[in-house]
């Protein structure tokens, strides 16, 4: 057996084992002393059953619990004993109870023989024993009162056996939490093993004790933040550390200085890691609990104040904590509000022991609820697929290359980093970057800054490589919040409140969905409330290819970049999964023989919403809308960055809902103005539907924006030049033509105002190309109109179109619409739909006939010089013979 003490000038033989020592050690053994730690043994002599927090009842079955084998927790928790923990006051006590715990150890140290060289058992792992160890000192001392004395010796020879092994250094596990608890072990056995000469105790412990004290050296970075990642893991490691100051005290060694040094450094991050609620996030192997109890633990009033949510000990005077040479970055908008805004951002990579693949995984918290993140750790049983999960990139909120995960450590430390920039005020600005993927590196950059008190983030993601790649950023989000998806950003709900969104933009084009609770051999989207507890869960995915690429990430708590115009599932918006998400609502009609499909206009920047729908509604037509949430403006249903998955996925989802509905693409009717009537043109005629009814659509799409939507032409195309107006400006055009034999029976109807700004640059161009084409294309003008006053004409226009033609509720005579609009002293008579080429009007004020128009070529049917009234007109179509056709009277019109 090998045993050695640190090699760093650590040794300080300690051949006498102080009093002092003694009882720093019986005071952090186990105690057992509570209510529900006795009812727990009586229930074991009783029932013989063993409760466990993790694994629920086990049975003892006279030890047949140690040949049952399922994970590793349960296996660990068995083999180390670690319900003994309740057992010391009652074997003080109870006769049956010592009796009881000898036998069990009894049994196991009469099996222990088959175990010990199998590989796959955890009898003898390393942490385990030291456990079984410290179980096992915390009963010896109630036993000795009931057990005879042969009984005691075999104890005593099982716990001596049991020092000599954690002292091996073969069996030593190293610079870890495992050695570290190894170390402990020995410490306590030296302390209380009165039976065994002080000689060998006092060498046992100098060799523990210059252990730990390499392991303490080892275990923090320069920094003051355990190495092992999890915050949890730091804490109990600084408590450990703590207890460590007490032994150096007990025996006056002299490197006490140098580790109260350590202990007074490593006490700030373990205050600022504290979420408002007073708990850990679930980073890394951290699972989330109070920790309210644990005030007082390190002798520190600003940890305590973090730990109790303010309600006892000092606050802080900071509220951003930013390591670098650690990987971590911290902020919270206040402390003691369970209200306020946590910001957790890592990027480390400081050793193996407990590292998921989490560099650059971000974290938030805002008002108690998880907003951004991770799933969290699910056990140790490395063959169980969520347990591979949980220390996975997929289980974090970061970046993920090619379809796979890589592994959770691995490769130099030093391709895992944080640089912090320049920063004033609240809040931080820094840089992880992660080169742990082969022939990738990703730059992720983090700003939180302040306004008012709530903290505002920007997260840009640079990914730089030589090859084509396949991108995902993941997003998780926490317990209770609805996620409504948009083209390229999400919002969460709470219970109908809205409480964040995020808008991506990015120099290529994303697709953004969202998965959930996916199952099999390599499991997704899930979160462990609990070691071995699984939910499925939330998370938003922005996928992404290319070379070297760059996302911005916009995240906002207030001042939202969506406004909230309730599309998501509890308001009835459905959503397509194509080879791009899309957001849509279905209407059900009267009759189910036609489907009219809306498109939407331009709007604001983050205003995303449908047009028409009343009009659509009072024709109680089957309609069928589609937002246009791509990019901060929209995409005119078309492309992203030049990509046209957006127009083929709206084409896939028409068609889908034809397919249901049992009807073809001459059933279908698509109408919108503006940009919406762009769409409408580009859609329509691609699927070649029965009728397009549409007003003032800009069909030279780049030259339109190139001016007032740069940030519309620059998301589209990619770019602003001139090149990409050119490109932009003749997708309509050639849609036209390269789809003609799909729409050349089409009804295309177009209106316009005859001094909108469309007009001579949009419409009369189109209308010309498409003649050109040798096909048809009805143009309807409305007199005195400009873009701008256009939209209510073409609103009462539609009405009577659908009316008429759709809904069947309009009286006509062969095939005419027509609608009326009224002016300062005008009424106007429009031919919205009709094939014959003469027509006349009568004007009505009331019952009385007041003017009359004789028959010419389709136009508009324009009176002037009109008293305030009402009036409608009254239209007559008639056939080449000159044969009356159809007559059809407007609406009524108000001349103000």
């Amino acid at each position: 057996m090998q045993q050695s003490g640190s090699d760093d000038g650590d040794h300080h033989l300690m051949t006498r084992i102080t009093e002092e020592l003694r009882q720093v050690v019986t005071r952090r053994l186990p105690r057992g002393d509570s209510a529900s730690s006795a009812a727990k043994v009586k229930r074991f002599l009783q029932e013989g059953v063993i409760e466990s927090p993790r694994n629920g009842d086990l049975d003892y079955s006279g030890g047949a619990l140690w040949e049952a084998t399922s994970d590793r927790s349960r296996d660990r928790f068995v083999h180390a004993f670690l319900w003994l923990t309740d057992w010391p006051a009652t074997v003080q006590k109870d006769a049956r109870a010592a009796r009881a715990a000898f036998e069990q150890t009894m049994s196991w140290r009469r099996m222990a023989r088959e175990w010990r060289d199998d590989a796959g058992s955890l009898a003898f792992h390393d942490e385990t024993t030291a456990q079984r160890l410290i179980m096992h000192l915390a009963v010896m001392g109630g036993q000795r009162e009931w057990l005879e004395h042969s009984q005691i010796v075999e104890l005593q020879a099982f716990l001596d056996e049991t020092a000599a092994l954690l002292l091996d250094d073969t069996f030593h596990a190293g610079l870890n939490n495992h050695g570290m608890f190894q170390d402990i072990a020995v410490v306590d056995w030296a302390a209380m093993a009165s039976w065994v000469d002080e000689d060998t105790r006092g060498r046992a412990l100098e060799v523990a004790v210059g252990r730990l004290n390499a392991y303490f050296r080892h275990a923090f970075t320069a920094e003051g933040v355990h190495v092992e990642h999890a915050p949890s893991y730091h804490l109990m490691v600084v408590k450990q550390l703590s207890a460590h100051l007490e032994v150096l005290r007990a025996v006056d060694h002299p490197s006490l200085p140098e580790f109260e040094r350590l202990l007074a450094s490593t006490v700030a991050y373990a205050t600022h890691a504290v979420t408002p609620q007073g708990s850990y996030p679930p980073i890394s192997d951290t699972t989330v609990m109070p920790l309210a109890g644990q005030a007082g633990s390190l002798g520190d009033a600003e940890f305590d104040f973090a730990a109790t949510a303010g309600r006892a000990g000092r606050e802080p005077s900071a509220r951003t904590m930013v390591l670098p040479e650690s990987g971590y970055a911290i902020h919270r908008s206040a402390w003691a509000d369970p209200d306020a805004t946590f910001v957790y951002f890592s990027c480390a990579y400081n050793d193996a022991y407990h590292k998921h693949a989490d560099e650059n995984g971000l974290f938030l918290r805002h008002k108690g609820l998880d907003l951004i993140s991770e799933a969290g750790p699910f056990g140790y049983n490395y063959e169980d697929p969520l347990t591979r999960y949980g220390y996975s990139q997929y289980a974090h909120s970061t970046l993920v290359v090619d379809r796979a995960s890589i592994p959770r450590h691995g490769g130099p430390k030093t391709a895992v980093s944080m640089h912090a920039h320049a920063h004033s005020g609240p809040g931080f600005r820094v840089t992880g970057r992660n080169e742990r993927m082969a022939g990738v590196v990703h730059d992720r950059t983090v700003q939180v800054t302040e306004t008012d008190g709530l903290p505002r983030i920007s997260v840009r993601d640079e990914i730089a490589s030589g090859i084509r790649h396949h991108y995902e950023l993941l997003w998780h989000v926490g317990p209770g919040l609805e996620v409504v998806l948009h083209g390229h950003g999400y919002e969460l709900h709470r219970e109908g409140v809205k409480v964040m969104d995020a808008f991506f933009s990015a120099d290529v084009a994303l697709r953004v969905s969202r998965r959930k609770g996916v199952g099999g051999r390599t499991p997704e989207a899930w979160r462990f409330p609990s070691m071995g507890q699984a939910e499925p869960s939330d998370v938003v995915v922005v996928e992404f290819e290319g070379e070297s690429c760059s996302v911005a990430t916009e995240i906002r708590l207030a001042d939202f970049t969506y406004r909230d115009r309730k599309v998501g599932g509890r308001d009835g918006w459905l959503r397509s999964e194509g080879e791009v998400g899309l957001n849509y609502l279905r209407v059900a009609g009267r009759t189910r023989d036609k489907l009219v499909v809306a498109f939407t206009s331009l709007h604001q920047v983050g205003d995303f919403t449908y047009n028409y729908k009343p009009t659509l509604d009072a024709a109680q037509v089957e309609a069928l809308y589609i937002l246009d949430d791509f990019g901060d403006q929209g995409s005119y249903y078309l492309q992203d960055h030049g990509d046209r998955r957006i127009f083929r996925s709206v084409q896939a989802l028409i068609r889908a809902v034809l397919k249901e509905l049992a009807l073809t693409p001459d059933d279908l009717v698509f109408v919108g103005s503006s940009k919406g009537a762009t769409a409408a043109l580009i859609h329509g005629m691609s699927i070649g539907a029965g009728s397009i009814f549409v007003g003032g659509p800009q069909t030279r799409i780049g030259s339109f924006l190139a001016k007032p939507h740069p940030n519309v032409l620059q998301f589209m195309t990619g770019g602003t030049s001139e090149e990409h107006v050119r490109a932009l400006d003749a997708v309509t055009f050639d849609i036209a033509r390269d789809t003609i034999d799909q729409w050349r029976d089409s009804t295309i109807t177009v209106l316009v105002g005859d001094r909108d700004h469309h007009y001579k640059g949009h419409v009369l161009p189109f209308t010309e190309h498409v003649r050109g084409l040798g096909a048809t294309i009805d143009l309807v003008t409305l007199p005195g109109h400009t873009h701008g006053t256009f939209g209510p004409a073409y609103r009462d226009a539609l009405a009577t179109y659908l009316s008429s033609t759709v809904a069947g509720t309009g009286s006509s005579s062969g095939r005419l619409v027509v609608s009326a609009s009224a002016g300062p002293g005008e009424v106007v008579g429009l031919v919205l739909d009709g094939g014959w080429p003469q027509y006349a009007a009568r004007l009505f004020r009331g019952p009385e006939q007041v003017a009359a128009l004789s028959y010419g070529p389709r136009r508009p049917l324009t009176f002037t010089g009109l008293p305030a009234g009402r009036y409608r007109v009254r239209v007559f179509a008639r056939s080449e013979a000159g044969q009356p056709a159809a007559a059809q009277t407007t609406g009524w019109v108000e001349v103000r």
